[in-house]
């Protein structure tokens, strides 16, 4: 039987993930895992999730064959995630999109507030795409790098969406009062 303290805090830890990058009422939200086996070890402060984990809390969602939680003092420290793909999706406080990814392997370092994938990485953020071997998002300011690895023939690939039509509409201002002249007056033709 696990220890409940190490089980909780092995719990705890994943709201600290969902801070930046997800709605600020995730993290407040119940966490709810579902795999075919867990190991937690609490001298090590790991907890060790596999086969078909599914980890779910408001708008995170998590699905891997393998996730491993790393904690020091009971703070995350990094978060490893495999899967073939693995995905990993949050919908960011004031956007309507949810950010996506996958890859065959991430991790995510809490107190940079990153999260690195590597293999068959893509982040879709909005319309926005994103495809590489290896890809840094930092949660923090929703920044994407994209690389491919060093002895790799692919090549980074992005799609961009252009911006929103409503965005571009012509608002051209109105002039300010005061400065409006008036036109001038008809002319007469001097009869009463």
């Amino acid at each position: 039987m696990f220890p409940t303290r190490q089980w909780i805090a092995g719990i705890a830890l994943l709201s600290l993930v969902s801070h930046t990058w997800a709605l600020s009422s995730d993290r407040n939200q119940p966490i709810d895992i579902k795999a075919d086996r867990v190991e937690v070890n609490q001298r090590e402060q790991t907890s060790h999730y596999t086969g078909n984990v599914r980890l779910e809390q408001g708008s995170l969602k998590i699905n891997a064959d393998d996730v491993m939680v790393y904690m020091v003092k009971g703070k995350l420290q990094k978060i490893v995630i495999n899967g073939k793909p693995a995905t990993f999706e949050q919908q960011p406080d004031n956007q309507k999109e949810i950010v996506t990814s996958k890859a065959d392997n991430m991790e995510y370092y809490a107190s940079q507030e990153r999260l690195y994938l590597k293999n068959n990485a893509e982040v879709n953020q909005g319309g926005n795409h994103f495809r590489g071997d290896f890809i840094e998002y930092d949660t923090l300011t929703s920044t994407v790098k994209a690389n491919k690895a060093e002895n790799s023939s692919s090549r980074v690939h992005a799609i961009i969406q252009p911006a929103n039509k409503e965005d571009d509409k012509d608002k051209t201002p109105a002039p300010p009062p005061g400065n409006q002249t008036k036109p001038p007056p008809a002319p007469t033709t001097g009869k009463p």
